[in-house]
């Protein structure tokens, strides 16, 4: 009896464990709005010169709302409201330490199967150049990365959007931007 009790719970475990495997990391399945988003990011800040004290912005982003389903029919309750903005830069050069995570609340509205254009959207502010890891590339701080004995920071901003439909269903947004600090001296 205790081996047969043994082998369900092995059985049982066992389908958990190829259910959670079965789960592919789709953004669009992380809400349960009948829409998702994604965006289009024109050319944007590929370098970024830290000698200007200047926040880096996307000039032009586009965010287009999809009906998940061919089947569903969208109403005005699958607007979609973006008020909370994460970004997380990573190291991509091979360097360990990042720039602070920053947390921005603008609100974008994006209707049913509609688009929206943001301008100008900042996703870095200029008083982190001051901070760790970039204020090593300033000449005062011997103008190179630490990490890298290089004189460029690379790191790839990691932007997540959160959001809600009209009906109050959860939406989210993630893409990835990369920028390439440097100190350009006069």
């Amino acid at each position: 009896m205790r081996t047969h009790r043994l082998a369900i719970f092995a059985l049982i475990g066992l389908g958990a464990l190829a259910m959670a495997g079965c789960y592919d990391g789709n953004s669009t399945a992380d809400t349960v709005a009948p829409v998702f988003l994604s965006e289009q990011v024109q050319p944007g800040p590929a370098d970024v010169d830290i000698s200007v004290p200047a926040d880096v912005v996307i000039e032009s982003m586009t965010i287009e709302s999809h009906a998940k389903s061919p089947s569903v029919k969208l109403s005005a309750q699958d607007d979609v409201l973006l008020t909370d903005w994460v970004i997380t830069p990573i190291r991509s050069d091979g360097g360990t330490v990042a720039s602070p995570q920053w947390q921005n609340f603008y609100s974008v509205y994006v209707p049913a199967g509609g688009s929206a254009s943001v301008a100008n959207y900042r996703i870095f502010p200029a008083e982190y150049f001051q901070q760790a890891p970039l204020y090593q590339l300033f000449p005062q701080n011997g103008g190179y990365d630490k990490e890298t004995n290089k004189t460029n920071i690379r790191q790839r901003m990691h932007i997540e959007i959160f959001g809600k439909t009209v009906a109050g269903k959860a939406v989210s947004l993630v893409f990835d931007v990369n920028l390439n600090f440097f100190y350009l001296a006069p």
